[in-house]
């Protein structure tokens, strides 16, 4: 199989984004739409009482608090279901770390280079082939023994498997 084709094979699975991450981001998004949210809430407070000097004439008023009230509206609720899908993802984190802890365990303490190489006949490949025959095998080992791992995560394991193990 040619680099060519293994680039085609994978390229529909999505980047892997740790939990933790997709965590921090969520919440961090959610808490600065909120804070935005109320802070322009305020602001439409303070214009109304006139404490923030603009002036508007016309039907500019109304399409001043229409606009930026649905647009404060809509950053307040983005924010809350930032924050509950924030909550939702750090329950999956430590659930996750086990799984790739387990997994990554699994695999140093069973395999080495030496036995994945003879596995695959690396004395005969070019070193550009030895990488991706090694790869295959382990992907094809982590569907054959992990069967609830997606790709992306899979992808993500056999980069830190291929690390521990040949480098």
């Amino acid at each position: 199989m040619s680099d060519q084709n293994i680039n085609n094979d994978n390229s529909h699975t999505k980047a892997f984004v740790k939990s933790s991450e997709k965590y921090e981001d969520l919440n961090s998004s959610g808490i600065t739409l909120v804070f935005t949210a109320i802070l322009g809430y305020i602001f439409m407070i303070l214009k109304t009482l006139d404490v923030v000097p603009l002036h508007f004439e016309g039907v500019s008023i109304y399409l001043f608090y229409i606009v930026m009230g649905g647009m404060f509206t809509a950053f307040l609720v983005i924010g809350i279901l930032s924050l509950k899908k924030a909550r939702h993802v750090k329950a999956g984190i430590s659930k996750e770390e086990n799984t790739e802890a387990d997994i990554i365990r699994y695999f140093t303490d069973n395999y080495s280079s030496q036995s994945i190489d003879d596995a695959i006949g690396a004395a005969s490949l070019s070193e550009g082939d030895l990488y991706y025959k090694r790869y295959d095998y382990l992907k094809s080992d982590i569907n054959s023994k992990f069967h609830d791992v997606d790709d992306s995560f899979a992808e993500h394991l056999i980069e830190e498997i291929y690390e521990k193990i040949f480098e």
